[in-house]
């Protein structure tokens, strides 16, 4: 009997825990990436069905381990299984980040080794719980943002995450999604091209903007006007310097930047649009920048200028008030004297 174990990553590197209240009203802890461990391997599903080294195959820190049961299912057993049917199940045409992902992939794995038993629903039905409702979007474009990075850095290490290509489907893998597993002679691993842009960022983009810019009707002008202008400095600062690393990070826990922009109404949502996502550095929470996203800071520059030549002009400063001057001494004309006659 072989311990089967599901590593639960949080993609959201803690972010989650941080403003899901305000986001959507309720608190969650993790946004879960859930891999199955067995056999001394981790199964989980990259854009079709993968294999990789426990706790290293997505760049995320695991945040649980739950103890699922143990199974008399074999090796070769699994991974035939996962290879006729789980791989046409599962494949990155019909993943769907509500309905059909990561951790309904786990899910299937986990029944197959345990006859039925899968893992805790919670895991599976966290998006249908948070994200479905309009509350949700702004934790949705979270998500979405934190798996585009986690996929942009995911890298091309042999038994790691291959995003956009067909996970080891060398020449004459058929439905072989491993490239090695199940044959008797292993094939070398295909080498993995590197991560495009995926084409049409800018429209999806757009629609959160838009989405994050209605919300902020809510807000203030003034307040409005701080968060916008504070996006915008932090834009043109990336737009100027992409390279440099200390543009395409913001600590979580900056005062400033929070009130302006966190706090204000819409502001996380125009953040997450923008192309930031939550990571850590260094042991600290920050907002990070890919490096593809880096490069598309026109787009959002010319948008965060557009919605601030909407608002009215600031306020003129009201004057500051006069000094207070002393009254001048009277003069001094002596005593009156008598007015006798």
């Amino acid at each position: 009997m072989s311990q089967v174990q599901a590593y639960v990553y949080d993609i959201t590197g803690g972010m989650a825990k941080m403003i899901s209240m305000s986001l959507v009203g309720k608190q969650i802890d993790v946004v879960p990436h859930t891999g199955i461990v067995v056999f001394g391997k981790e199964y989980f599903f990259g854009s079709g069905p993968c294999i990789g080294v426990p706790g290293q195959s997505v760049p995320a820190q695991v945040a649980q381990v739950l103890d699922l049961g143990e199974t008399s299912k074999t090796p070769d057993e699994l991974e035939a299984y996962i290879n006729s049917v789980l791989a046409l199940e599962h494949t990155s045409e019909n993943y769907s980040l509500m309905t059909h992902n990561c951790n309904h992939y786990a899910m299937d794995v986990a029944k197959f080794l345990l006859n039925g038993k899968g893992i805790p629903e919670w895991i599976v039905n966290i998006a249908q719980d948070a994200l479905s409702t309009p509350q949700g979007a702004g934790l949705r474009t979270m998500i979405e943002q934190a798996d585009t990075m986690m996929r942009s850095q995911s890298g091309g290490a042999p038994g790691g995450m291959n995003p956009y290509g067909n996970v080891g489907a060398g020449a004459g893998a058929g439905l072989n999604p491993f490239g090695n597993v199940g044959s008797a002679a292993p094939a070398a691993a295909p080498a993995l091209a590197p991560v495009a842009k995926p084409a049409g960022v800018a429209d999806t983009f757009s629609e959160g903007l838009e989405d994050a810019f209605n919300e902020m009707k809510s807000a203030s002008v003034e307040e409005k006007r701080a968060c916008l202008s504070t996006l915008l400095k932090v834009t043109q600062n990336l737009e100027k310097n992409p390279d440099d690393p200390k543009f395409r990070r913001i600590k979580a826990d900056n005062p400033a930047f929070s009130k302006k922009v966190i706090d204000c109404a819409g502001g996380t949502e125009a953040l997450l649009a923008a192309g930031w996502a939550p990571d850590t550095h260094e042991g600290e929470d920050v907002w990070a920048m890919c490096e593809a996203n880096a490069d598309q800071q026109k787009f959002f520059r010319e948008n965060f200028e557009r919605e601030l030549a909407k608002l009215p002009p600031p306020p003129a400063p009201t004057p500051a008030p006069a000094p207070f001057a002393a009254p001048a001494p009277a003069p001094d004309f002596g005593g009156m004297g008598g007015m006798g006659g």
